[in-house]
């Protein structure tokens, strides 16, 4: 198994992807890791026997425009998913520019036969403590009924392979949980994922409200890149609101600090319930290799966990199982 890693491109730089590196390096020696980035900022990794180091002089930062992989040729990002391109490595991580990322997948990474739409897939962590995979998260501005099936069967996939769920639950984003809530092409959506649970594809358990998202009654849910965007930036910033008005309501008083002390064990077990660094990044589904995007302001924790996603990718072939199912 071979993983690039774009070392350059995150908001915090090289440091964590270095030290996220160094330590799954150790643990995981069936794996060799071909770092992408400046040599100088990569020298402590050269001691290790399954790690390779790429030279690349270029940077696409997260300030430049989605188009700037164009120009940058020889940045860290490019040369990794070229890598992917030539059959060099199994799979790819980066917290570099969301934009950026796919927008150079889909120039330079071939698409699995019969996807008409990649996309952007990300697991949201719910109350239930077993996660949901939305996707499209924001790949694509509109989508048709078809890609929303497709998309489906991906998740579905996904969620077997990777997550070990047996039958895994899929619903559709819609306004209402009845069938005829949401526009055209949302009703047509729910009427092809009905004759698709029917056919045995993926278990299809109706609409489900942007209200109902984190309970985790669901362990797919789809719905086009627009929607998913809103759908997780507003869930994520809630989130990050409540936890901040919990925090200034209980340090507003002497009678609300004691609380805290004595209600502090739980609130760190919510915080950890929600906390994206156990995720592992979003997955760039749809690609002929596994592209693994890790969060912009990641640190080791968060990084090295976006490369055991990889891992497990391509451990358990789910391109492959993906191709397959898509035929079907």
């Amino acid at each position: 198994m071979r993983i690039a890693i774009d070392a350059m491109s995150g908001d915090l730089g090289s440091a964590p992807v270095v030290e996220a590196c160094r330590h799954f390096a150790n643990e995981h020696k069936d794996a060799t890791l071909v770092v992408v980035g400046k040599q100088e900022e990569l020298e402590s990794l050269k001691d290790l026997e399954n790690v390779e180091i790429v030279d690349a002089r270029d940077v696409v930062k997260m300030t430049d425009s989605v188009m700037s992989v164009r120009r940058k040729k020889e940045s860290s990002l490019v040369k990794a998913l070229m890598m992917a391109r030539n059959d060099e490595v199994d799979g790819v991580v980066s917290c570099g520019s969301t934009g950026a990322y796919y927008t150079a997948a889909m120039l330079f990474v071939k698409r699995i036969e019969g996807v008409s739409k990649s996309c952007l897939m990300a697991t949201l962590p719910t109350f239930n403590g077993q996660g949901t995979c939305l996707l499209d998260v924001g790949a694509n501005a509109e989508n048709t009924a078809e890609q929303l099936g497709d998309f489906a069967i991906m998740g579905s996939l996904y969620c077997k392979n990777v997550r070990d769920i047996g039958n895994p639950k899929v619903a559709l984003l819609n306004i209402g949980a009845e069938p005829h809530k949401g526009d055209e092409m949302h009703q047509e959506a729910y009427k092809l994922l009905n004759e698709m649970k029917e056919t045995g594809k993926v278990n299809f358990v109706g609409n489900i409200e942007g209200r109902d998202i984190l309970k985790g009654d669901a362990d797919v849910i789809v719905t086009d890149g627009f929607s998913g965007n809103i759908a997780l930036k507003s869930t994520e910033g809630a989130a990050l609101i409540v936890m901040k008005a919990v925090k200034e309501g209980l340090m507003s008083s002497t009678r609300g600090k004691i609380g805290a002390l004595i209600a502090k064990p739980a609130i760190y077990s919510v915080k950890d319930k929600f906390d994206y660094k156990t995720v592992g990044g979003a997955l760039m589904m749809g690609f002929d290799h596994a592209l693994v995007k890790a969060h912009g302001a990641s640190d080791a924790q968060a990084f090295e966990s976006a490369m055991a996603l990889t891992y497990k990718m391509v451990e358990n072939h789910v391109v492959d199982q993906l191709r397959e199912g898509l035929k079907a």
